[in-house]
Parts: C-alpha cells; sequence; structure tokens
C-alpha cells in the first residue's frame, strides 16, 4: 500500500530529470541533455549482450558464446552498468525510486520496439521473480516494474505469476565464484503457472541488470526443460563480465 501511494505521489509531481534534478523536457524525465551524455553500449554480443571490444569479436557473437552459448536466444540492454546508470539502478531497486525504473524502463521500450521492428516480437514478457521473503522486504519486483512499462509500450502481455522462486537465496554479488553462483541458483527457480505458458514459443525474459549470467542461464535452462521455446533477455543494463 505505502509503494502504491508512493507512485501515485511521483507521477502527480512536476517532471524533473532524473539525472541532474532540473526541469526535463521530456515525458520520460530525462533532459535532452543527460539523454545525450548517458553512458551508451557500443557493439555487443547478440548472445550474451557483453560489450564487445579487442579480441573478444568474432563475427556478432564474443568469442565465449561461440564456444559454449548460453541456454537463452539473446541479450540485450540498453546501458552499460557504470556511473551514474549503476546509481540510478540502486535507488530505483532499494529506495523505490519509481521515476527513476519508469524513465529507464522507457529507454529500454524504445530500444524494444525498434529490435523486433522487422521481425516478430516475442508472444509474453515474463519478469525475473523475487522469492516471497525478499518480495515482502522491498514491497516489489524491480523487473516487474519494467515489465509493465515495457507491456504498455509495446503491447506485449505480461505474466507476473508465470515463475516463482522456489528459494531464497544468497544475493548473487555475494557469491565469490562462477561454480558459487550456479550452486546458488540451483533448483531455484519453477513453473508455476503452466498453463500461463502454453502455446508460447517466445519469450522475453525481464530484468534489471545482467551480470555474470547466472539468474538467467538458470531460468532458461529450467524454462527449456519445459517446453521449446526461443528466449530473449532483456534488461535497463550490463555489466562488464566477471569470470
Amino acid at each position: 500500500m505505502f509503494h502504491e501511494l508512493k507512485r501515485s505521489i511521483r507521477c502527480a509531481l512536476p517532471t524533473t530529470c532524473i539525472v541532474c534534478g532540473q526541469n526535463a523536457d521530456s515525458d520520460h524525465s530525462i533532459c535532452t541533455e543527460c539523454g545525450c551524455v548517458l553512458p551508451k553500449l557500443g557493439d555487443c554480443c547478440r548472445r550474451c549482450g557483453i560489450e564487445l571490444s579487442g579480441t573478444l569479436v568474432t563475427g556478432s557473437c564474443c568469442t565465449r558464446c561461440r564456444l559454449s552459448p548460453p541456454s537463452f536466444d539473446s541479450c540485450t540492454c540498453v546501458f552499460p552498468y557504470v556511473s551514474p546508470i549503476d546509481k540510478l539502478v540502486a535507488d530505483f531497486k532499494f529506495s523505490a525510486r519509481f521515476d527513476i525504473g519508469y524513465s529507464l524502463s522507457r529507454v529500454l521500450a524504445s530500444a524494444f520496439n525498434a529490435y523486433y521492428i522487422d521481425q516478430a516480437k516475442p508472444e509474453l514478457l515474463v519478469p525475473v521473480p523475487l522469492h516471497r521473503n525478499r518480495l515482502d522486504s522491498r514491497g516489489f519486483n524491480q523487473a516487474s516494474e519494467i515489465g509493465n512499462v515495457l507491456a504498455k509500450y509495446s503491447g506485449i502481455s505480461i505474466s507476473h505469476t508465470a515463475l516463482s522462486r522456489t528459494r531464497n537465496t544468497q544475493p548473487q554479488t555475494s557469491m565469490s565464484s562462477a561454480a558459487a553462483r550456479k550452486a546458488n541458483l540451483r533448483n531455484a527457480f519453477g513453473v508455476s503457472k503452466s498453463d500461463t505458458l502454453t502455446g508460447v514459443t517466445h519469450i522475453a525474459l525481464i530484468d534489471d541488470v545482467v551480470t555474470t549470467m547466472a539468474t538467467t542461464q538458470a531460468i532458461s535452462r529450467m524454462l527449456r526443460a519445459q517446453q521449446d521455446c526461443r528466449i530473449d533477455v532483456w534488461c535497463l543494463a550490463r555489466a562488464s563480465r566477471t569470470l
């Protein structure tokens, strides 16, 4: 209830830029000046979304994805996870700054619609779920908030109940290795409403930040075990690859 009121209050306030705090001349609270200087991703691997540079470049995929492709089909992000994007995302998640979440999600929605302009869009948006304990503590799921904006501006249905987080895992950032991150998420996700996914052949998996890909990999493997479908990952920001 508190967060619903907070959303309503923020929507009623005058529009100010989420970056500089000055009056914004757009309907999604990023002024023209800040929109021009916000960090942007360059050429990225079409499979994992990592920014390509130097020896990583091998065609349109990074070397790692060519040798060991991820369990999803593509990953697309709009920002690198660097300043000020990292702080903006943190304020959205941990301080309930819904104005920030909405603004960044509008940028993502524009990229999403442009990406599918000459190909079929996903049939369903599926946010990465939070465990009920973390959801109760935070009060909202940031991936669901992002997904709601995508659904509104893409016209695609969204399911907040298709997936569930069955174990209250430790934060992935606290894991010291790739093996630990993988083990932390083992059997952590499940399909809670299988009828929601019946007949769906193309899913967009929504999250806020992709770092090591452990979460998106775990969910994609679980989904692929259930049914044959294309899985495109969409998120606000992509962190540099962590070994």
